[in-house]
């Protein structure tokens, strides 16, 4: 590998990330218009670094060590020139490349709509084009514009995310629902969780302060409360938290705190992918107090059995389709 294309390669990923100079930009600018397949290349790299936490990992990488790792192994394989350009830069940034579609670069006038999704028992951390630190939980989607125009910036959730908002009087942050229930902010911390199948969304408030919107109209939460709202009957519960146990899951972990067994089951069946039928209602009056970090589903069910009697079988699925398990609590 040449030093130019080094040069190059690197530049383009400040170029995203927005570090440039006038004088380096132009360079790069210039360098994209001036060959379809350069244009082609920077919309790869810009789909990479749009997916990923791209600031964070690139202060931790020795960029040049794995340029040139990588193009040891890449040039034993006679691959095209684009997919050889962006798996140089997918090698530096060392990370999954995440589900984003429609991406586009920096002189275009309209945003393109991206996706990041996580997969059963996985989850993500990136930063949104203004600044935002998104964390996304397991088996959930949000879809944000490329970059936000107008007077608020507005993303779509289906699943569970903790924002980190970065702070703009100017520009609302609004997260959506897939049942239009919706929270702004300006600049504030906050979890949301409303996965498409439950009947219940929620909203928890570290800092700062949001305002809720449902059917019933709007509430002002303010730090350490939590919305619980029933997407069925319209109603909206406002409790107290200290949020540990609704962001327990950034860290990998399962907090129950005097947890009802019905909340407890729900907590399960969102970390482990599976789903419950419940056959014994005695059940329903236990509740649940406890870590879980490093266990696993048979090893937390096992505890459950201990605590409260409960017993609990696997169930063959009738669905091919369905990749979640089925488990029979009776």
């Amino acid at each position: 590998m040449n030093r130019k294309l080094e040069n190059i390669e690197e530049k383009l990923l400040r170029y995203c990330e927005g570090t440039l100079n006038n004088e380096e930009t132009k360079l790069v600018e210039d360098w994209i218009s001036s060959d379809k397949k350069n244009e082609e290349i920077a919309k790869n790299i810009h789909e990479l670094y749009w997916a990923t936490d791209t600031l964070r990992v690139m202060n931790e990488v020795d960029v040049d060590r794995a340029l040139r790792k990588t193009n040891r192994s890449l040039m034993k394989k006679k691959i095209g020139t684009v997919l050889l350009w962006t798996e140089r830069i997918a090698a530096i940034l060392f990370v999954p490349l995440l589900s984003a579609y429609l991406l586009q670069i920096k002189d275009k006038t309209e945003p393109a709509m991206m996706e990041i999704r996580t997969s059963p028992g996985m989850t993500t951390a990136f930063v949104l084009p203004d600044g935002t630190n998104v964390s996304l939980n397991s088996g959930s989607v949000i879809r944000y514009p490329s970059f936000f125009t107008d007077d608020k910036r507005e993303v779509e959730l289906l699943g569970e995310a903790y924002f980190d908002v970065t702070k703009n009087p100017d520009k609302r942050f609004i997260v959506k629902t897939c049942s239009n229930n919706r929270v702004e902010v300006l600049g504030t911390s906050f979890n949301m969780e409303a996965f498409p199948r439950d009947s219940i969304l929620s909203t928890t408030l570290l800092e700062g302060k949001v305002k809720f919107y449902c059917d019933a109209g709007s509430i002002e939460m303010h730090p350490g409360e939590k919305i619980i709202y029933n997407i069925n009957s319209s109603k909206a519960n406002l409790v107290r938290t200290t949020g540990e146990v609704e962001t327990a899951w950034k860290s990998g972990k399962i907090i129950f705190d005097n947890t009802p067994f019905d909340e407890a089951l729900r907590m399960i069946s969102k970390r482990f992918n599976v789903d419950f039928i419940v056959k014994n209602n005695r059940y329903k009056k236990d509740s649940f107090t406890g870590t879980f970090d490093t266990h696993n589903l048979e090893q937390v069910l096992g505890l459950f059995s201990i605590s409260s009697k409960i017993r609990w079988r696997y169930m063959p699925t009738t669905k091919p389709e369905n990749k979640r398990s089925v488990i029979e609590v009776y």
